[in-house]
């Protein structure tokens, strides 16, 4: 088995004969990391473009729906709507990869406002998972777990997914590879797109709480996450064509994409109107694109390997719990927003932000072991015992 390839993870997945993509699952881990950070923060001392950069760390989020779209178009490329029984366990996996944490977490949520007599008018939004649909701020990412925006756009790409992936699988048979460049290039033209108009009309630059901001309808909203998500299924097709890069080629690839993101990140959105709407998603999908297709096509490239090992693979698998529960931690660490506690004093203020890091990296790993996993499997065997009753029945009457 090539290096960077790994057996499937069973018990969160339906059966597939495709293995894990190692690099992608350590990428998840970078991309939650640069989330934490942003909202962590740092100390007014450090450096602005460190501290741009670490601002910045939301763009983390696109990456995570250009991933999703990409390993379940990897694990899933023949679901289609009319696949019955497959149809419903797959879209009930997805509820058990990414809802009984989020609703636990919520369930803590509830408690601690219920306890400080706080109104919890919205909550049934929150609990459907659809309260980025809201054009109220305080409703679509305020209340409750500011994180759990991206899960109602999640759980709408999981719904579309099986309508998504037969168009792209069509694509990449009567078109091939240049097809597939075709459906991406149209994604990234929608976003440049609405960048122009909504930088044109001034949306882009309206209050996160007024239901026409660019924040609203460019960011939190579901629908133009549309277009990172079928770029993501769009490079998995190419891969599952047989797409490949030589090392030392993949190499440089990944170099210029990474160098890419980190310098326009430390630069901030500052110099030019466009750029504010643009950091939303639009600035990232290319090279995000370059970078996730190189190094899944090149697992020996020296990035791959990097996002391989055990330590980051282990940190990406629990990913989804350290995003989900960093959040409300942080406001018990003092990095809560409404938080007037000033930053310690010279280098004791970076040891704070490393220590607040780690501590979200534990709680998010236990999360994970303790709470995410045997959810998922408890969900997940449920979805087996009809099956084996029924082979049950079958015997007897025979």
């Amino acid at each position: 088995m090539p290096h960077g390839i790994a057996s499937p993870q069973h018990g969160d997945q339906l059966p597939h004969p495709r293995a894990e993509i190692l690099a992608l699952t350590g990428v998840r881990a970078a991309a939650a990391l640069a989330v934490v950070l942003h909202h962590i923060g740092l100390p007014a001392s450090a450096p602005s473009p460190l501290r741009n950069l670490v601002a910045s760390g939301y763009i983390g989020v696109p990456l995570f729906f250009m991933l999703s779209g990409l390993v379940l178009a990897w694990n899933y490329s023949t679901l289609t709507i009319t696949a019955g029984t497959r149809l419903w366990r797959f879209y009930l996996a997805r509820i058990a990869r990414v809802m009984p944490l989020y609703w636990v977490v919520l369930l803590f949520l509830v408690i601690q406002r219920a306890a400080h007599g706080v109104p919890q008018e919205s909550l049934w939004r929150h609990v459907l998972a659809i309260q980025s649909w809201s054009g109220d701020y305080s409703i679509g990412q305020a209340s409750y777990n500011s994180p759990g925006w991206s899960i109602c756009v999640e759980i709408f790409l999981y719904a579309v997914f099986p309508l998504l992936v037969p168009v792209i699988a069509y694509v990449s048979k009567r078109f091939g590879s240049l097809g597939l460049v075709g459906v991406m290039v149209v994604a990234f033209a929608v976003q440049v797109a609405l960048v122009a108009i909504f930088t044109a009309e001034g949306w882009a630059f309206l209050s996160v709480k007024d239901p026409s901001s660019g924040h609203r309808w460019l960011y939190r909203n579901p629908l133009p996450r549309l277009s990172e998500f079928v770029v993501g299924i769009s490079l998995a097709f190419l891969l599952l064509r047989g797409f490949r890069l030589r090392e030392r080629l993949a190499g440089w690839v990944q170099v210029v994409s990474v160098g890419f993101v980190l310098v326009v990140a430390s630069i901030g959105p500052s110099l030019a109107d466009w750029q504010l709407p643009a950091f939303y998603g639009a600035m990232w999908t290319v090279p995000f694109a370059v970078l996730l297709l190189s190094m899944a096509a090149a697992p020996t490239a020296w990035l791959s390997r990097f996002f391989a090992t055990r330590a980051l693979v282990t940190l990406g698998t629990a990913s989804y719990a350290v995003y989900l529960t960093h959040r409300p931690l942080l406001a018990y660490l003092g990095r809560d927003p409404n938080s007037m506690l000033a930053d310690p004093p010279g280098w004791a203020a970076y040891l704070a932000v490393l220590v607040i890091v780690g501590l979200c990296l534990l709680v998010g790993e236990g999360a994970h072991r303790l709470i995410e996993v045997p959810a998922r499997r408890a969900v997940l065997r449920l979805t087996r015992r009809p099956a084996v009753t029924e082979r049950a029945t079958e015997k007897v009457s025979a």
